[in-house]
């Protein structure tokens, strides 16, 4: 039994010499029971060239002869290719400098429209209201331009602009023919047979002169007509009714009239058959002078109702 334990202690004692010799387990700072557990390696980068455009391709050569007879010369081959985007964004590109160059190129601004058909009317006169000097030949809208010189010209009453392929512009004008002088407030004005004023622009003897006494209309010069048509018809029948030299009246409550040469206004209207007043007039005044009367006024605006002042 002895020798049994003293074996037994032996192997104790070299067993605690070989843990003295191993190094001691480094101290965990966990504070927690379990043991912490080991965290994976982050992955490190690989880093792998590659080629530009996938593979390389193999270079194209061109062999070029010179003038010695078995001598050359070896040349690599250009190659040039695009992308769908690429090749959009230089499209547009171009089609941006290309309309940006038609748009401010000296070539293509209209210098000296060529203007047909004036009679009274001057050139500088109608190129100022179209505003087509130095304009831009694929800017022009004819029709925009042709209502602007009728609404700023009312003695023009037709206007058309042409705009030729190799960019040179006329415009043809038809002016409005006058039929009556209208004198109206120490100022004259030319009526058309469609009853629009414009400005005189000339001395015409052979017009219809017609003065306006007291209150004169309103007039717009905007191309429209400014008085009735009738009231221009009525006053050419009553000059061709009328002896020559008579002159015509204009009022506004009365219509159109004359001083008879006795002194006295007479008042025929806007209508009606000049014939058929004048006979009128003419047996009325008869009686009139018969009865030793002497009127300020005579009316035969209406034939039914003629009447008479004092």
């Amino acid at each position: 039994m002895a020798i049994g334990i003293r074996k037994q202690e032996k192997s104790t004692r070299a067993e605690q010499l070989r843990r003295k010799r191993e190094k001691p387990a480094p101290r965990s700072l966990n504070w927690n029971s379990r043991a912490a557990a080991a965290r994976p390696a982050a992955p490190q980068p690989a880093w792998e060239i590659r080629p530009r455009n996938g593979a390389t391709r193999a270079q194209r050569m061109y062999n070029l002869p010179l003038a010695d007879p078995g001598v050359e010369v070896q040349l690599p081959a250009l190659t040039v290719s695009f992308s769908p985007r690429g090749l959009a964004t230089i499209l547009s590109g171009l089609a941006c400098a290309g309309l940006l160059f038609l748009l401010t190129a000296p070539m293509f601004r209209v210098e000296a429209p060529v203007v047909r058909g004036l009679q009274y009317l001057s050139a500088d006169s109608i190129l100022t209201a179209s505003d087509l000097p130095g304009a831009n030949v694929f800017l022009i809208a004819p029709a925009h331009i042709e209502g602007e010189i009728l609404r700023k010209i009312p003695a023009v009453r037709r206007a058309s602009v042409a705009v030729d392929f190799s960019g040179a512009v006329t415009v043809t004008i038809q002016e409005r023919e006058p039929i009556v002088l209208w004198v109206q407030e120490a100022s004259s004005y030319w009526v058309d047979a469609e009853g629009v004023f414009f400005p005189a622009l000339a001395d015409r003897t052979d017009l219809v002169r017609l003065e306006v006494r007291e209150t004169g209309l309103p007039i717009a010069f905007d191309g429209e007509a400014d008085i009735d048509p009738a009231v221009i018809v009525h006053a050419l029948e009553l000059t061709v009714a009328l002896p020559s030299g008579t002159q015509l009246i204009y009022d506004e409550g009365h219509g159109l009239g004359m001083m008879d040469p006795g002194g006295w206004m007479v008042y025929f209207g806007n209508s009606g058959s000049i014939d058929q007043k004048l006979d009128v007039y003419r047996r009325l005044m008869d009686s009139l002078g018969g009865r030793g009367v002497r009127p300020g006024m005579v009316s035969v605006e209406n034939l039914r109702q003629p009447f008479y002042r004092r």
